[in-house]
């Protein structure tokens, strides 16, 4: 949940390649977002699910868990989950959303939706090959 009682600007907001669980179905991909403040004020991260990852079922692969990392690229930098963080103007905080665990073995996925998901940017040509056996894409 994003409260905007600081000023915030998204310089980021994009999906996550590769955020779903690898499955017959894969689940759905996870977003990133990017914000960079423009006033002084505070955070507050309100998120579950950052030490375990989202489950999977039947033979299906579990995505990374959901991420916020305060001050990303610097010496404060920091993984948090629930916290109040006070914030200046330039201050930078990353969200990853993890996304949904995949269904089945990926070696079932039809190599043709395989195909079709790299080429929409939720799967990496990498993961096509290594995880799916799809090698043609």
């Amino acid at each position: 949940m994003l409260e905007a009682r600081t000023g915030m600007f998204f310089e980021r907001v994009e999906m996550r390649v590769d955020s779903g669980g690898a499955g017959r179905f894969r689940g759905g991909v996870g977003l990133r977002r990017d914000i960079r403040f423009v006033t002084p004020g505070e955070f507050l991260s309100v998120i579950k699910k950052t030490r375990s990852r989202p489950w999977a079922l039947d033979g299906g692969l579990e995505p990374d868990p959901n991420q916020v990392v305060v001050f990303p690229g610097t010496s404060r930098e920091a993984r948090v989950s629930t916290k109040r963080t006070r914030v200046q103007v330039g201050d930078r905080v990353t969200l990853l959303t993890a996304g949904g665990g995949g269904h089945g073995d990926p070696g079932g996925r039809d190599p043709e939706a395989v195909r079709e998901d790299v080429a929409e940017g939720y799967v990496s040509p990498e993961a096509a090959r290594e995880v799916y056996g799809v090698r043609d894409v």
